[in-house]
Protein backbone atom coordinates (compact mmCIF):
# COMPACT_ATOMS: atom_id res chain seq x y z
CA UNK A 1 0.00 0.00 0.00
CA UNK A 2 2.52 2.59 1.17
CA UNK A 3 4.53 2.00 -2.73
CA UNK A 4 1.16 2.78 -4.60
CA UNK A 5 0.59 5.99 -2.60
CA UNK A 6 4.23 6.50 -3.01
CA UNK A 7 3.92 6.47 -6.66
CA UNK A 8 0.04 7.99 -6.88
CA UNK A 9 1.59 11.37 -4.60
CA UNK A 10 4.14 11.75 -7.25
CA UNK A 11 2.05 12.14 -10.36
CA UNK A 12 1.87 15.30 -11.96
CA UNK A 13 -1.39 17.39 -11.86
CA UNK A 14 -0.13 20.18 -14.08
CA UNK A 15 -2.09 19.82 -16.89
CA UNK A 16 -5.47 19.78 -14.86
CA UNK A 17 -4.28 23.17 -13.33
CA UNK A 18 -3.62 24.19 -16.67
CA UNK A 19 -6.95 23.39 -17.50
CA UNK A 20 -8.50 25.09 -14.56
CA UNK A 21 -7.23 28.08 -14.77
CA UNK A 22 -7.77 28.63 -18.18
CA UNK A 23 -11.72 28.12 -16.92
CA UNK A 24 -11.43 30.56 -14.89
CA UNK A 25 -9.81 33.12 -17.20
CA UNK A 26 -12.86 32.63 -19.12
CA UNK A 27 -15.46 32.48 -16.82
CA UNK A 28 -13.85 35.97 -15.36
CA UNK A 29 -13.98 37.25 -18.49
CA UNK A 30 -17.30 36.59 -19.68
CA UNK A 31 -18.27 38.18 -16.40
CA UNK A 32 -16.23 41.22 -16.88
CA UNK A 33 -18.45 41.15 -20.44
CA UNK A 34 -22.39 40.58 -19.01
CA UNK A 35 -21.36 43.32 -16.37
CA UNK A 36 -19.98 45.71 -18.72
CA UNK A 37 -23.59 45.19 -20.94
CA UNK A 38 -25.72 45.47 -18.18
CA UNK A 39 -23.45 48.82 -16.75
CA UNK A 40 -24.39 50.28 -20.81
CA UNK A 41 -27.59 48.84 -20.91
CA UNK A 42 -29.18 50.37 -17.60
CA UNK A 43 -27.10 53.73 -17.70
CA UNK A 44 -29.75 55.74 -19.05
CA UNK A 45 -27.80 59.18 -21.09
CA UNK A 46 -28.10 62.33 -18.78
CA UNK A 47 -30.29 64.55 -21.80
CA UNK A 48 -32.73 61.59 -22.58
CA UNK A 49 -36.20 62.55 -23.26
CA UNK A 50 -38.71 60.96 -21.16
CA UNK A 51 -41.71 59.38 -22.66
CA UNK A 52 -43.81 57.57 -20.70
CA UNK A 53 -45.63 54.71 -22.40
CA UNK A 54 -48.45 53.40 -21.25
CA UNK A 55 -50.03 50.00 -22.28
CA UNK A 56 -53.49 49.08 -21.95
CA UNK A 57 -56.44 46.83 -23.58
CA UNK A 58 -55.74 47.16 -26.85
CA UNK A 59 -53.54 50.15 -27.71
CA UNK A 60 -50.10 52.22 -26.30
CA UNK A 61 -50.40 55.71 -25.39
CA UNK A 62 -46.84 57.48 -25.88
CA UNK A 63 -46.84 60.81 -24.01
CA UNK A 64 -43.74 62.99 -24.72
CA UNK A 65 -42.01 65.65 -21.63
CA UNK A 66 -43.84 68.39 -23.92
CA UNK A 67 -47.41 67.20 -23.08
CA UNK A 68 -48.07 65.54 -26.89
CA UNK A 69 -49.62 62.42 -26.99
CA UNK A 70 -49.91 60.15 -29.41
CA UNK A 71 -51.86 56.82 -30.03
CA UNK A 72 -50.46 53.40 -31.33
CA UNK A 73 -48.02 55.65 -33.19
CA UNK A 74 -44.74 57.34 -32.05
CA UNK A 75 -42.63 59.66 -33.50
CA UNK A 76 -39.12 60.67 -32.64
CA UNK A 77 -36.06 61.66 -33.81
CA UNK A 78 -32.31 60.17 -34.81
CA UNK A 79 -29.48 60.97 -32.39
CA UNK A 80 -31.58 61.64 -29.75
CA UNK A 81 -31.71 59.46 -26.58
CA UNK A 82 -35.17 58.03 -25.26
CA UNK A 83 -35.91 56.81 -22.17
CA UNK A 84 -39.21 54.83 -21.71
CA UNK A 85 -41.28 54.69 -18.68
CA UNK A 86 -43.74 51.85 -19.31
CA UNK A 87 -46.79 51.62 -17.04
CA UNK A 88 -50.10 49.18 -17.87
CA UNK A 89 -53.65 50.39 -16.73
CA UNK A 90 -55.03 47.24 -16.65
CA UNK A 91 -53.00 44.18 -17.15
CA UNK A 92 -49.59 42.91 -18.00
CA UNK A 93 -48.49 43.77 -21.08
CA UNK A 94 -44.47 43.84 -22.93
CA UNK A 95 -43.91 46.58 -24.85
CA UNK A 96 -41.18 45.62 -28.14
CA UNK A 97 -39.59 47.29 -30.30
CA UNK A 98 -38.13 44.69 -32.15
CA UNK A 99 -35.95 46.18 -34.61
CA UNK A 100 -33.75 47.89 -31.36
CA UNK A 101 -34.17 45.60 -29.30
CA UNK A 102 -36.14 47.33 -26.85
CA UNK A 103 -38.07 44.86 -24.78
CA UNK A 104 -40.08 45.88 -21.37
CA UNK A 105 -43.31 44.54 -19.28
CA UNK A 106 -45.48 47.33 -18.59
CA UNK A 107 -46.91 46.27 -14.85
CA UNK A 108 -49.63 47.43 -13.34
CA UNK A 109 -48.84 49.78 -10.13
CA UNK A 110 -45.30 49.86 -11.63
CA UNK A 111 -42.78 52.01 -13.65
CA UNK A 112 -40.47 50.02 -15.44
CA UNK A 113 -37.89 51.89 -17.68
CA UNK A 114 -35.78 51.13 -20.54
CA UNK A 115 -33.81 53.72 -23.01
CA UNK A 116 -32.81 53.68 -26.87
CA UNK A 117 -31.65 55.95 -29.39
CA UNK A 118 -32.51 55.50 -33.15
CA UNK A 119 -29.34 55.96 -35.35
CA UNK A 120 -31.35 56.24 -39.06
CA UNK A 121 -34.74 57.28 -40.25
CA UNK A 122 -37.36 54.61 -40.60
CA UNK A 123 -40.43 53.35 -39.51
CA UNK A 124 -40.32 50.14 -37.30
CA UNK A 125 -43.15 48.09 -35.43
CA UNK A 126 -44.27 48.39 -32.37
CA UNK A 127 -46.01 45.47 -30.87
CA UNK A 128 -47.41 43.70 -27.33
CA UNK A 129 -45.10 40.78 -27.07
CA UNK A 130 -46.96 39.31 -23.68
CA UNK A 131 -50.77 38.08 -24.28
CA UNK A 132 -52.77 40.33 -22.78
CA UNK A 133 -56.81 39.37 -23.62
CA UNK A 134 -58.75 38.44 -27.07
CA UNK A 135 -57.64 41.07 -29.00
CA UNK A 136 -53.83 41.05 -27.94
CA UNK A 137 -53.45 40.66 -32.13
CA UNK A 138 -54.22 44.16 -32.56
CA UNK A 139 -52.07 45.48 -30.00
CA UNK A 140 -49.81 47.40 -32.19
CA UNK A 141 -48.44 50.53 -33.26
CA UNK A 142 -45.72 51.98 -35.54
CA UNK A 143 -42.59 53.69 -34.62
CA UNK A 144 -41.73 56.78 -37.01
CA UNK A 145 -37.59 57.51 -36.50
CA UNK A 146 -37.32 61.39 -38.03
CA UNK A 147 -34.80 63.63 -39.18
CA UNK A 148 -34.09 66.22 -36.69
CA UNK A 149 -36.75 69.17 -37.20
CA UNK A 150 -34.14 71.76 -36.13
Amino acid sequence: MRGLIGKMGGHSNWPEWIYVGIVIALMTWVGAEAWEAERLVEHVPEDAETIIVTGQQWFWTFEHEDGTVEMNDLHVEVGKAYKFEIVATDVIHSFNIHDYVVLMDAVPGRVNTVWFAPDAPGVHDIQCREYCGLIHYNMRGTLYVEEPSS
